[in-house]
């Protein structure tokens, strides 16, 4: 099963949309240009999208979905890989609202 880091976010009010478009479509090139230490891709899937629903209580405006084959690629994205690290520091200052989540994904069958 896959192990899922989500992130919910919002930009600061000063930052422009050309801004925001910039730094969501890096998000996307993640997928291809975060590697492991062979230099093989390991990001099983990358998703960003807008909130989209007026009607949930949230001051959220924005979601990423990193799906990774395993905790030692999410924890290698975490903590080592020098594209994500490199990205992150450049994007956490511009948000003023954020939370993460990491869940294995299951499907609760007896064994």
């Amino acid at each position: 099963m896959a192990i899922l880091h989500i992130v919910l976010f919002r930009f600061k009010p000063d930052i422009g949309l050309t801004t925001q478009h910039e730094m969501l479509r890096e998000s996307l090139s993640l997928s291809k240009n975060c590697a492991d230490a062979s230099q093989k891709p390991y990001i099983k899937s990358l998703r960003v999208g807008l909130q989209c629903d007026p009607g949930l209580p949230t001051d959220y405006t924005h979601v990423l979905v990193v799906e990774f084959n395993s905790v030692q690629d999410r924890e290698y994205y975490k903590v080592v890989d020098p594209v994500h690290l490199d990205f992150a520091s450049r994007i956490m200052p511009m948000l003023d609202l954020v939370t993460m989540s990491v869940f294995n994904e299951c499907n609760f069958q007896e064994p």
